[in-house]
């Protein structure tokens, strides 16, 4: 970003050619920033419009989703059952005024609750992120098998045209040497 210590100086201020080239360059600079935004956003909706009409059905994909879930929910359960227990113990600390063996205890197991409860907040963090790149794969093979298809379907199309073609001249043909032959064909008059 140019500062205006770049700006030659005029009568009363700067030189009035260096200031607007600056304004042109940095609303240049905002347009450009303005349309990869737009172009981005276009590009992730159209993605999501994607995935919306056309959901995998690969089986692995919904296998590993279904197990992905079922360590999910288990997360879950493992993670409100220490959120319960360090909920029980916070309760039995703000019991208790002076500091005991016991409430030294029990702190330490509000500590690794609150630890445990951490590291299964991570783990289903990262499930979560498998799940969506398992599901962004899928999705990119089915955009590519949908357009091997289109390719396959434009190829055969160009060959029923081209066989069509073949099959009317081959009866132009037939037609054309069924005439010829009706017309040297000897009559009986002639045979006489």
């Amino acid at each position: 970003m140019a500062t205006a210590q770049n700006f030659r100086p005029a009568f009363r201020g700067f030189n009035r050619e260096d200031v607007v080239r600056y304004i042109e360059y940095l609303n240049a600079k905002h347009t450009g920033a303005i349309n990869q935004l737009k172009s981005e956003n276009q590009t992730l909706s159209d993605e999501l419009r994607a995935l919306r009409a056309n959901p995998a059905k690969d089986e692995a994909l919904e296998a590993r989703c279904a197990q992905l879930q079922e360590e999910n929910q288990k997360l879950s359960h493992q993670c409100e059952s220490l959120t319960a227990e360090l909920e029980k113990l916070g309760a039995e600390l703000a019991q208790t005024q002076k500091v005991t063996p016991l409430v030294e205890e029990e702190l330490e197991a509000y500590r690794r609750a609150e630890k445990a409860e951490r590291a299964a907040r991570e783990r289903a963090r990262q499930i979560y992120c498998q799940a969506s790149g398992a599901l962004a794969d899928a999705t990119t093979q089915v955009d590519e098998a949908a357009e091997q298809f289109k390719l396959l379907s434009n190829r055969i199309t160009v060959q029923m045209a081209d066989l069509q073609a073949t099959v009317d001249r081959s009866k132009d043909a037939l037609t054309g040497a069924a005439a010829t032959l009706y017309a040297v064909c000897p009559t009986d008059s002639d045979s006489q």
